[in-house]
């Protein structure tokens, strides 16, 4: 009798470690396969990282380009007479320069001219250079780059000198050509294709305040000046070279 309970405690220990080894063969089994697993989508989560990464490194390496700029000007010119002391403001409207198709306005120079048959002739030998002053004003009508560090909106003169004057409409444009960073031609191009600049009126404030000496004998006192005011509208067309 106790033969047997021993021989049957001797099964139930054995049926027990079994059961151990049993279960710590399929945790190693089930270990075995969760590495599969892992490595395996690792190896594919590297490879489609590294493929992204070759397509970003691709799409983010520029090529360099040479964008110049074709120029083409167009001119109008006002001619008038002021009174001293007198000021005028004179309105230039944008639709009336003639630009060729496709082309943006990039600047605009405005030259004020005083007349110098009336200053120091033979006619008039003792007459003295009048002062002007000039200025582009910012009263909304024109849409341009008014804070930019080009432009020159405001002069003034004593000498006989023309005064000239500058305003840059085009984000970023000085008229030199340069070279760039992009990944294709329309890339390298997109900065210079915006349109709604230089659109407007553009009006030139001119101001004369002239110089007047002592009468000798027959000489008759200027108090007048003939001023001419030309404005100069720069317009040009990017093209973009690869550099090789």
């Amino acid at each position: 009798m106790e033969g047997q309970e021993h021989e049957n405690m001797t099964e139930g220990l054995a049926d027990i470690v079994g059961e151990i080894f049993s279960i710590r063969e399929a945790n190693i089994a089930a270990s075995i396969a969760l590495a599969v697993i892992l490595i395996s989508g690792g190896s594919n989560l590297y490879n489609w990282t590294q493929e992204e990464y070759d397509v970003a490194k691709e799409a983010a390496t520029d090529d360099q380009w040479l964008i110049e700029f074709n120029v083409s000007v167009s001119t109008a010119i006002h001619e008038e007479t002021w009174q001293d002391e007198e000021k005028k403001v004179v309105e230039f409207y944008m639709d009336d320069f003639e630009l060729p198709d496709g082309y943006l306005v990039g600047e605009i120079k405005v030259i004020v001219k005083p007349d110098a048959d009336s200053n120091g002739t033979t006619l008039d030998p003792i007459a003295q250079c009048d002062s002007i002053a000039a200025n582009i004003l910012n009263d909304g009508g024109l849409t341009a780059q008014w804070d930019s560090e080009e432009n020159v909106l405001s002069g003034q003169d004593s000498s006989c000198e023309w005064i000239i004057l500058k305003l840059q409409t085009y984000p970023g444009y000085d008229g030199e050509d340069f070279n760039s960073s992009a990944a294709n031609e329309f890339q390298a191009l997109l900065p210079w294709s915006e349109t709604g600049w230089g659109e407007g009126m553009l009006s030139v404030e001119v101001e004369l305040d002239v110089n007047t000496v002592e009468e000798f004998g027959p000489i008759t006192q200027d108090d007048d000046e003939d001023i001419t005011i030309e404005v100069e509208v720069s317009g040009f067309i990017a093209s973009a070279t690869l550099i090789k």
